[in-house]
């Protein structure tokens, strides 16, 4: 009688501990494919000339070794998605300008399993999970620059004067 223990080569205990290697270095290779935070930078913009804007906008562009994870960021207490594009990550927050005032933001991003935490943390009194990455940012805050008035104003009145004036010599030019 020919059995399949008979023709396999390994014993059956030698292909179980194969087996648990295997799975742990799988184990391994899941844990250490997330974030490590050794490849991370970023820039930001934030409104700061209040005429040209009805809200002021905070975006910051990153760059992350958080491959093929979705990450979410949390500036303040509000909880946003973070895009991909070829070129980074984008993440913003428009609100009026009262709402953002001059201060440091401080933008927190988590992974799929950090942001679930996060907002389970309020409903089971849970400590804050610890963001993949964390960086702070200054909003100076939006003020009034360049002339006390605008500038469509300026272009209004120099085209009533220069109609004014037109108008002016084709009148003497008619008598």
């Amino acid at each position: 009688s020919s059995g399949i223990n008979a023709e396999w080569p390994l014993r059956p205990g030698i292909l179980r501990k194969m087996l648990e290697l295997f799975v742990v270095l799988a184990l391994l290779q899941t844990a250490s494919a997330g974030c490590s935070g050794d490849s991370f930078s970023f820039s930001s913009y934030t409104t700061t000339n209040i005429p040209l804007a009805t809200e002021t906008a905070i975006i910051v562009e990153f760059t992350s070794d958080c491959i093929d994870t979705t990450l979410s960021a949390v500036i303040g207490d509000e909880v946003l998605p973070v895009y991909s594009t070829s070129e980074g990550n984008i993440v913003s927050l428009v609100k009026p300008h009262t709402e953002l005032p001059a201060a440091t933001y401080t933008v927190d991003l988590y992974d799929e399993a950090g942001i679930a935490a996060y907002k389970n943390q309020g409903k089971e009194g849970a400590d804050k999970p610890t963001p993949v990455h964390s960086f702070s940012l200054v909003h100076p805050g939006v003020s009034k620059e360049g002339l006390p008035i605008q500038t469509e104003f300026i272009v209004m009145v120099a085209s009533l004067l220069v109609w004014w004036g037109a108008n002016s010599v084709k009148a003497k030019i008619s008598e």
